[in-house]
C-alpha cells in the first residue's frame, strides 16, 4: 500500500554507545556524549531530577544560558577535543559524526534524531532495492548531515542543503571519515526554499525529503523564515518536486506546534493520509521519555 505513511506513532532515540540521556529535571538534562559527561538546559524538564547533586556535580562541560535565550559552554579543565560519535547503520557502513561544543549549547548532532536516521537508512535501503538504481534524495535545513550521511551509506544519491557555510564543511569532515560505499552526498550553499523553486523549475524530482526547519532563521541570502507562516508553502512545495509515491518527512522542534498541526499541514498540501508523532529519547535506567520534538510524515499518492 503505497498511501502507508512511512512511520506513524512517536520515535524513541534509545540509549547508545555513543549517547546517553542520564537524567533530567529542573530544566537541565546530563547527558554522556562521546564519553563526556554533559549538564545542559532543557526547557521541556518541568520535572525534578531523579540523580542525586553528586551525579550532576560530575559533568565536565555545562552549558550556561544567557538572557537572550543562547546559552555558551563552560569546561571543567581543557575543553575535549577531537570528539567523533560512532553510529552503526542499519544497512551500509558504521558513520563517523564529528562532534564540537558550539554556541547555543550545540554539539553537531541532535541525538533525538536517531531514529529518524534509523527509519531513513531502512526507507533508502528498500527503495534502491526496488529501483536498481540510487533514489535522490534531499535533507533540507540539513545542519551537520547525521541524515544525509544516513541516507547515502544505504545507497542514495542526496541533496544535503544548508544556509550556513560553516556546516557544510563539518558535514563533509564526517563524510570523509564515514563508509559511504555506492552512496554520494552533494553538498549545496543554499536557502531551503531556493532549493526547491530551482528543482521545480528544472524539472528534477526526488523520491523522498527530510526537513527539519527551525523556529525562525536566515537564509543565504537574507531571506527570513518563521515556522508558522511558511511551514504551509515549505510542504507544498517539497509536495512540487517529489516523484509519484514520494514520500516527505517532516521534523520540528517549534514550542506550541503539535504533531497533528504538522500531519494536518502534510494533509492539505496533498499527502496522503499522513501519520505523525511525538520524538523523544529514552532515559539509560528509568522509564522516562524526554520530548524533543514531533514530525509528520506524508506520502504523494501514485
Amino acid at each position: 500500500a503505497m498511501g502507508e505513511p512511512l512511520v506513524d506513532g512517536d520515535l524513541v532515540a534509545r540509549p547508545s554507545p555513543g549517547y546517553e540521556l542520564l537524567d533530567s529535571g529542573g530544566g537541565r538534562k546530563l547527558e554522556r556524549i562521546a564519553g563526556v559527561l554533559v549538564d545542559r538546559p532543557s526547557p521541556q524538564a518541568i520535572w525534578r531530577k531523579r540523580l542525586g547533586a553528586d551525579a550532576w556535580s560530575a559533568a565536565v562541560a555545562t552549558v550556561v544560558r544567557t538572557k537572550d535565550g543562547g546559552g555558551y559552554w563552560t569546561h571543567r579543565g581543557a575543553e575535549p577535543a577531537d570528539l567523533w560519535l560512532r553510529w552503526a547503520a542499519p544497512h551500509g557502513g558504521e558513520l563517523a559524526l564529528r562532534l564540537r561544543f558550539t554556541s547555543f549549547g550545540h554539539c553537531g548532532a541532535f541525538f533525538e534524531q536517531d531514529p529518524v536516521w534509523q527509519l531513513l537508512n531502512t526507507a533508502v535501503a528498500g527503495l534502491r532495492a526496488q529501483l536498481g538504481q540510487a533514489p535522490k534524495t534531499v535533507n533540507l535545513f540539513a545542519y551537520t548531515g547525521a541524515a544525509s550521511l544516513a541516507m547515502a551509506t544505504a545507497g542514495a544519491e542526496v541533496f544535503h542543503v544548508d544556509s550556513a557555510k560553516g556546516v557544510l564543511t563539518w558535514g563533509k569532515e564526517s563524510e570523509a571519515a564515514s563508509a559511504l560505499g555506492e552512496g554520494r552526498v552533494r553538498w549545496i550553499h543554499d536557502d531551503a526554499r531556493s532549493f526547491l523553486a530551482h528543482s521545480a523549475r528544472k524539472g528534477f524530482r526526488y523520491r523522498l525529503i527530510l526537513a527539519d526547519p527551525p523556529s525562525w532563521g536566515h537564509g543565504a541570502d537574507k531571506e527570513t523564515w518563521d515556522f508558522d507562516e511558511q511551514v504551509q508553502i515549505l510542504a507544498e512545495e517539497c509536495r512540487a518536486v517529489l516523484e509519484p509515491a514520494g514520500r516527505l518527512l517532516l521534523t520540528a522542534h517549534t514550542p506550541g506546534v503539535q504533531r497533528r498541526a504538522l500531519a494536518n499541514v502534510l494533509a492539505t498540501a496533498g499527502f496522503v493520509d499522513p501519520g505523525c508523532g511525538e520524538l523523544a529519547v529514552a532515559h539509560r535506567d528509568d522509564p522516562r521519555l524526554l520530548p524533543a520534538g514531533i514530525y509528520a510524515c506524508g506520502t504523494v499518492a501514485s
